[in-house]
């Protein structure tokens, strides 16, 4: 089975890069995958050394560009050497005439994972994620997301249209299919992982071509990785250090961090990041990648958010049994942190999810081929 996948996969992103990876990997279990290489204008952004566009608030971001300039140009270029090197992508297809001529040498064409439906990541309504160009035999979503963002009435004519025509449809987070099926009636959505989770941590050092080999114990490290440093955050890491006592390595490209780090990593690549989170001794994060990553890998962790933020991640650790692995105010993270983790259950848990998933995949794509086993790009 020739099978095409769209999704984001050209932006600086370590959820996107990896997830489109994972991605990969899983559906070549069931034929020949190529990652369609459509890129969004809005992402597309993101790889720009020095972003400038319409909005006003770009000066500022701008700015903050040219002071990281070094950093960024080292980060950009080890973001488009992982595309080239683990990608198995098409030529370059920007408009519709060649999305669908595209389209027409594939059996099935597959859309996501991560926020391909969320308007506010892509730029706009982007009905190319949901396929309408697509003149392949089947037509599947795997975990897509709309994040948090909810549809206008005019977009929900569109989504129904373009969703309506699919012969399988999965998204990543419960409250995005419970919105859908209310939206498309009678139509089918499943809820499966996000495709990051579908490999373990062996499947991911042999992936990345990476020791697992766990650090002695002069190189233990607290992992930060956070998309906001808001005051949970910094007082969370302040308090952590103090009671663990270890050094803090800081994966973020902003170059004002807003608490103490030993190590702060400007321009860790997707593979940088993977590693760090494999070698980490705790992880403090906000970000459902650096939740998810920590929970596959059996890293003990933190994810400091306020209730407001909690959708996605919070869906996640409810399936595993980690809820309490959530710091929503100050007052937690002392009892939290030196509580121990039972990652055999939360393993177990997460198996059974995998194989929910597989039985989507497996049904979706059903077809005459035997399975493979995953190819590792």
């Amino acid at each position: 089975m020739k099978i095409a996948l769209i999704t984001i996969h050209h932006a600086n992103s370590y959820g996107g890069t990896l997830q489109a990876l994972a991605s990969q990997n899983v559906l070549s279990k069931y034929g020949d995958v190529n990652i369609i290489d459509y890129k969004s204008k809005e992402l597309e952004n993101t790889l720009k050394l020095i972003r400038v566009d319409s909005n006003p608030r770009s000066i500022f971001r701008a700015g903050k560009d040219f002071f990281r300039i070094i950093p960024r140009r080292r980060l950009i270029a080890k973001f488009r050497e992982f595309m080239r090197v683990h990608y198995n992508l098409t030529p370059a297809c920007q408009d519709l005439q060649a999305l669908q001529t595209l389209s027409s040498d594939f059996d099935c064409v597959v859309c996501g994972s991560d926020q391909i439906w969320n308007p506010m990541i892509t730029g706009e309504l982007d009905l190319n994620y949901m396929l309408a160009f697509s003149r392949a035999k089947k037509k599947i979503s795997f975990s897509s997301s709309a994040g948090s963002y909810r549809y206008s009435d005019e977009e929900e004519l569109k989504v129904r249209k373009a969703l309506s025509t699919f012969d399988s449809i999965s998204v990543r987070e419960e409250d995005t299919a419970r919105n859908l099926r209310s939206l498309l009636g009678n139509q089918k959505v499943d809820h499966t992982l996000d495709p990051t989770l579908m490999l373990n941590k062996q499947e991911w050092m042999r992936s990345l071509q990476l020791s697992s080999q766990v650090p002695g114990n002069t190189d233990k490290y607290i992992l930060v990785y956070t998309l906001k440093k808001d005051t949970l955050v910094r007082e969370t890491i302040n308090r952590i250090r103090t009671v663990l006592g270890l050094r803090v390595v800081a994966i973020d490209q902003d170059p004002f961090l807003g608490y103490k780090s030993d190590r702060h990593i400007m321009d860790a690549s997707p593979v940088d990041y993977v590693s760090l989170f494999a070698n980490a001794s705790f992880v403090i994060t906000n970000s459902f990648h650096g939740t998810a990553f920590a929970l596959n890998f059996g890293i003990p962790f933190v994810t400091a958010l306020p209730e407001s933020g909690l959708n996605r991640i919070k869906g996640l650790l409810d399936k595993v049994g980690l809820t309490d692995r959530l710091v929503t105010r100050l007052s937690d993270v002392n009892s939290i942190v030196v509580k121990p983790i039972d990652f055999t259950s939360s393993h177990q848990q997460l198996e059974t999810l995998r194989q929910a998933t597989w039985n989507y995949l497996d049904g979706a794509l059903a077809s005459k081929i035997v399975k493979k086993p995953i190819e590792f790009s």
